[in-house]
């Protein structure tokens, strides 16, 4: 169960007996009802400077740190403490504060326990960056860590180019620094703002659109790479709804506009797409025949059809269609084709 960090910051308030201070302190975390307020916003409300409501705040800060005020908040910083030492030092804000309060956005409880992180010494906050999401720690060392973890994880993930699983995370972590806990490299993973984790489980480069999905034809593409074989839009369609790859419901008919134009994708069938890197070849029928033929000189009609179709969901009547065109392909006496050029 969860502490009660806003009665612990109330009991603390009680050492502060300006009562324009209390609410200064209530209003600058959202103590009272989950809404932090700008020292601007402050100022305003109470006739003063920026810089005016700023000092109240320090010095309030400042006589709160002293002699045995700061006692009441031991049974907060145990809790941190162990839940940071658990993580390597080191949590992304959201995770630290929806796991040790139990709600998942902001509201008074963590108000408080931003505050009680603001007064705990020796916890730091680093701001959100190009490296890190909002983190705090409880070591210095603990963020040289995180970063020369990230950094060394991030030169294998685009060496191997493609989405990976947690255990593989893990193992490639493991061998940077055997001595890191699973948790630790979970929570740096985490923190980072250059590693993401898609829907599916797979981690990589959070530019990469697998991880990171922009518009539908990401959205299709991971489905695809997901399922591991050709399928109708329609499907592709539903799939990335079912999956909640996005906040808006995909349309079919976006998704065929999009996949039609991407290079990324072959149409193998009617609506039905392929990803180009299994090895499917853009094209008609008549041109896939015309690829066959180049390759294999000399094929019989039952030789053409079979090849046409690993790589195209049609009718063997459209192969057969597509072959009596006698301005591409010729038809030998033992009734063999090639090509009329």
């Amino acid at each position: 169960m969860s502490l009660d960090y806003k009665k612990l910051a109330f009991e603390s308030l009680k050492n502060i007996s300006n009562e324009r201070t209390k609410n200064i302190i209530c209003l600058r975390f959202g103590i009272n009802d989950g809404q932090k307020r700008t020292l601007e916003w402050i100022g305003q409300k109470y006739g003063i400077t920026r810089e005016r409501v700023r000092q109240v705040e320090e010095t309030a800060f400042s006589d709160l740190k002293g002699s045995k005020k700061i006692d009441v908040f031991k049974p907060a910083f145990n809790s941190i403490d162990t839940f940071l030492n658990r993580e390597g030092g080191l949590a992304k804000e959201e995770r630290l504060f929806s796991s040790l309060t139990g709600a998942n956005s902001y509201n008074p409880n963590w108000g408080a326990l931003y505050f009680v992180l603001t007064l705990g010494d020796p916890y730091e906050r680093f701001t959100e960056s190009g490296s890190f999401h909002n983190i705090w720690t409880n070591s210095k060392d603990a963020v040289n860590n995180a970063d020369k973890l990230i950094n060394q994880l991030i030169t294998k993930l685009e060496e191997k180019n493609e989405p990976v699983e947690l255990r593989d995370i893990i193992n490639h972590s493991k061998e940077i620094d055997p001595y890191l806990k699973e948790k630790a490299i979970f929570s740096y993973v985490d923190a980072s703002r250059q590693i993401g984790q898609n829907n599916f489980g797979y981690f990589g480069l959070i530019k990469w659109p697998e991880i990171n999905p922009r518009g539908a034809k990401d959205k299709a593409y991971i489905i695809l790479k997901e399922k591991k074989q050709p399928m109708h839009f329609r499907e592709v369609t539903e799939l990335i709804n079912k999956a909640n790859l996005g906040s808006t419901l995909a349309q079919p008919q976006t998704v065929h506009n999009e996949l039609i134009k991407d290079s990324r994708f072959v149409l193998v069938g009617r609506g039905t797409y392929a990803l180009k890197e299994w090895g499917y070849q853009p094209g008609t029928v008549k041109d896939i025949i015309i690829q066959i033929l180049k390759e294999n000189n000399f094929l019989s009609r039952d030789e053409i059809v079979k090849k046409v179709l690993e790589s195209r969901f049609v009718k063997p009547n459209t192969i057969l269609i597509n072959l009596q065109n006698r301005e591409y392909f010729i038809r030998d006496d033992q009734g063999r084709y090639s090509l009329a050029n």
